[in-house]
């Protein structure tokens, strides 16, 4: 009788283990059935929707490089000879280049190729202003930023993509809110002290000798 009754409980264990497992099995395929966790996929390579997404803002960094380059080119012109503005918009070149950099470097870090190098050149070479270009730049960095968390909605709902969301919180999100904050106070303080004249000259002067800097706005 004894023996009779530890195979019996034997066999009731194993049974309740197999149920147990077949239960849960079904569980996550529901769960992955209305994508709440992809179990049978490589969450480790890019989503190709995230990654064209990724390549096209890679592209957008690239563009937005050269536009700043293309201002401090033209503020550095010997007729123009603004060199405090130039040098401010040379420094947001080299920011935008390595925005650029991050984006392909993640691309790669996530298994996947750059395949689609398609950089846009500056539509402008010339500005009215030096209120004007600052003016632009605000509409880029909003544009950019715009787009940014376009891409972290699309990581969160089509690419299910917890760390693209986080690389993008991280290196990006912050940085662009103030990027737009400081560009916009300059703005501000330019027009205060007047887009023309004296005033121009002091906040011009101010940014080449060290006095005014974005980073302390």
């Amino acid at each position: 009788m004894g023996k009779r009754n530890a195979i019996l409980s034997v066999i009731i264990c194993f049974a309740l283990t197999n149920l147990t497992n077949a239960i849960f099995d079904n569980a996550y395929k529901e769960l992955d059935k209305d994508g709440d966790i992809p179990a049978n996929k490589n969450n480790y390579a890019l989503n190709e929707i995230c990654l064209n997404e990724l390549q096209k803002q890679m592209n957008l960094e690239k563009h937005a490089s050269l536009v700043y380059k293309q201002m401090a080119a033209f503020f550095n012109h010997n007729k123009v000879g603004k060199k405090g503005f130039a040098k401010m918009f040379d420094e947001q070149a080299k920011e935008e280049h390595e925005h650029f950099e991050k984006f392909l470097n993640y691309i790669n870090l996530r298994g996947s190729y750059v395949d689609n190098f398609n950089v846009k050149m500056p539509s402008k070479s010339t500005w009215d202003s030096t209120y004007q270009a600052l003016e632009d730049a605000i509409e880029l960095e909003n544009y950019f930023y715009n787009e940014i968390m376009r891409i972290h909605r699309i990581a969160d709902k089509s690419c299910k993509d917890v760390h693209l969301q986080n690389f993008l919180e991280n290196e990006f999100i912050e940085e662009q809110v103030t990027s737009i904050a400081q560009l916009t106070k300059l703005s501000t303080i330019l027009k205060n002290a007047g887009s023309e004249g004296f005033g121009e000259y002091t906040v011009d002067r101010d940014l080449l000798e060290g006095k005014l800097a974005l980073g302390t706005l």
